[in-house]
């Protein structure tokens, strides 16, 4: 390539790292600035647990909060579960004729006749097949009423004998499972009252109109220890009119929850709303508490807070079925979370959204010259210079009117180039036909990774974004990422110094031996376990003892490196710097790549924090190169034995 191209390239690329690296240090001051995590447990549950260990809710909650725990998340209320608890009573109007005539029985007709006047005293006639809500208490009752009327039913009303309230709202057995009518505010006065915050779960059944929003949203505002709003359902209430949502919970001054791994319709559009005021939660699920004891769930939130930005941590409880032992062994549970989470660096407290990354198309601009100088580079390799310098320019006026008509489009679709071009360029300026010393070997390996982390760089400049930091958004083309770089490579080594079309035949020439077939299939086999395992999608496919040495490495280095870096690529590039690149090695260029390619894309998790990804890097690369040494020991062994062998005739 030509001198002058080649230096533009390599100015393009430092240019770009500068302002790449600019991003990174706002991105790091945003996560090291944003350490309190709330430790949130579920009401239901604490109230459950103090109803079945004869204790006040408001001192179970204050012991809580002495343990570790921040808040409640509550969960709203259904007409059947109100039901369930006691609190009202569902009854057709002929159920409750019949009781009321087997309760007049033995007095006066005049009392009789009184009863059912005042019973009808709302001017709604009693009806047989028409389900009636019998409350007891006031409160309760006031609040059912108030939900009712923002979900937009219409009702009746009336005062019965003995201070029980009827209500009746042509509600249809789907309204009764599914429509929220309100949170238990004694309950929840008691839990504020020791301290705990409260987060509250919003329903979206009969949740559509405007007057229904402005209602539900007003009545939040009276939730005492509110700090943050969540949604139960699979999609969130008023998706219809998310700009009136999000203006509504601004007025309320508090982040939006997230759970992670829970994809909630129309959630990520209202977060934009907010100006991306969101906190992720973390939560194991009712379904997978069975499969964890206290330690494993320890394990699992710390894993959350120190490497996924989660902020929030909904804990559900153990062993309720046994009161006796459940609150000492909670409590107990609670203060090993918060243990866990203080060795990390974080506290429980109050969460607090993450810190914006100033935002500028013009430092993005630079970012992305990056990736163009990268790809001269590359491609100036197979191509006259001229050519490269044209593609070049194509590329650098393609950039600039991507970035300026769909920037987020832009972007990603840059960052995924960069996790092409900088792993098949570290290997193409390092990785040489001729072998090296093992030192030549080592240093070559951390010249090679070098370059694939400036691709990395990159990549964490270009999505350098709260919504990414919030997984709003997320890298696309994880799957390619991995995958064009192995199809490209052994075509990037036919192209590259001339005469394809010769390399090819001699290829397709090449006699195949059986074991050349085996590994072949050893190969294609691996390969297909490595794009399925991408993206962790078959969590199935990690055997036992993987998890095992994963559990082992996360207790000794605090960070666990990827497995196919340390274990699988770093040895195996080491090994084909260590011996040269022919065709006999290709199998070794391919397993090799997958560690340069994998430590790229460690870094297009951008809701993993920068330090994290950092220490994983370096963790991967010196265990690598020491399974990588012993690996070329023995092999060194082996073939000596072998070259005496043959000496002695044997």
């Amino acid at each position: 390539m030509d001198k002058h191209i080649r230096c533009a390239a390599v100015a393009m690329i430092a240019v770009a790292l500068l302002a790449s690296l600019l991003l990174d240090y706002y991105r790091f001051k945003a996560e090291s600035g944003c350490r309190a995590v709330e430790v949130l447990v579920d009401y239901h549950e604490l109230a459950s647990l103090a109803k079945s260990a004869g204790l006040p809710l408001g001192d179970l909650a204050a012991r809580f909060k002495e343990a570790g725990a921040t808040g409640v998340v509550v969960r709203e209320a259904t007409l059947k579960e109100l039901e369930e608890s006691g609190d009202l009573v569902l009854a057709k109007g002929g159920e409750i004729d019949v009781f009321r005539k087997l309760l007049s029985q033995g007095q006066g007709q005049d009392q009789d006749q009184d009863r059912r006047r005042n019973f009808q005293a709302e001017g709604w006639p009693l009806a047989k097949d028409e389900t009636y809500v019998l409350i007891g208490d006031r409160q309760v009752y006031d609040n059912v009423l108030e939900n009712l009327k923002a979900a937009g039913k219409p009702f009746g009303a009336a005062y019965q004998y003995g201070g029980v309230f009827a209500l009746s709202a042509g509600l249809s057995s789907k309204d009764i499972e599914k429509m929220g009518v309100g949170f238990p505010v004694q309950g929840l006065e008691a839990v504020s009252g020791s301290g705990l915050a409260v987060v509250p779960r919003l329903r979206e059944y009969a949740r559509t109109s405007d007057k229904t929003l402005v209602l539900t949203t007003d009545a939040l505002k009276k939730i005492p220890g509110l700090v943050m709003v969540t949604f139960n359902d699979p999609a969130i209430p008023w998706s219809n009119n998310i700009p009136l949502l999000a203006q509504k919970l601004e007025e309320i001054g508090v982040p939006v929850g997230m759970f992670e791994f829970y994809s909630q319709a129309g959630l990520s559009q209202l977060v934009r709303a907010t100006g991306k005021n969101a906190v992720r939660i973390h939560a194991i699920s009712e379904a997978d508490m069975a499969r964890y004891s206290e330690s494993q769930a320890v394990e699992r939130f710390r894993l959350a807070v120190a490497e996924r930005n989660v902020r929030a941590l909904y804990v559900r409880l153990f062993g309720l079925d046994q009161p006796m032992t459940a609150v000492e062994r909670n409590m107990d549970y609670l203060a090993s979370i918060k243990t866990a989470i203080e060795a990390e660096g974080f506290w429980a407290g109050r969460a607090v959204n993450l810190a914006g990354i100033p935002y500028s198309r013009a430092v993005l601009f630079l970012v992305g010259l990056g990736v163009v100088g990268g790809g001269i580079l590359a491609v100036g390799l197979l191509v006259p210079a001229a050519w490269a310098a044209v593609l070049g320019l194509l590329g650098l006026v393609g950039w600039g009117a991507a970035l300026l008509l769909e920037p987020l489009l832009a972007r990603k679709f840059f960052a995924l180039m960069a996790a092409v071009v900088y792993p098949l360029l570290g290997v193409a300026l390092i990785a040489r036909k001729e072998g090296r010393g093992f030192p030549g070997a080592v240093f070559a390996l951390l010249k090679m990774s070098a370059i694939s982390f400036a691709g990395a760089v990159l990549i964490t400049g270009l999505l350098a974004d709260k919504s990414f930091m919030l997984a709003l958004d997320l890298f696309s083309g994880v799957k390619l990422a991995h995958i064009l770089p192995l199809l490209l490579a052994p075509l990037y080594y036919l192209l590259r110094g001339g005469r394809p079309v010769k390399k090819i035949t001699e290829v397709m020439n090449y006699p195949v031996l059986n074991k050349h077939v085996l590994a072949g299939l050893v190969l294609a086999a691996a390969l297909v376990v490595y794009v399925v395992r991408t993206g962790n999608e078959a969590p199935q496919l990690v055997s036992g003892w993987e998890l095992k040495m994963r559990e082992l490495l996360d207790a000794c280095l605090g960070v666990r490196p990827r497995t196919k870096e340390f274990l699988l690529g770093h040895p195996a590039m080491l090994a084909l710097l260590y011996y040269g690149l022919d065709l006999r090695k290709g199998i070794l260029l391919v397993f090799g790549l997958i560690g340069q390619v994998s430590l790229v894309n460690t870094y297009a998790h951008i809701h993993t924090p920068l330090a994290v990804s950092l220490v994983r890097t370096v963790h991967g690369l010196w265990l690598g190169i020491a399974i990588g040494t012993a690996v070329i020991a023995g092999l060194e062994y082996a073939r000596r034995r072998l070259a005496k062998g043959e000496a002695r005739g044997e």
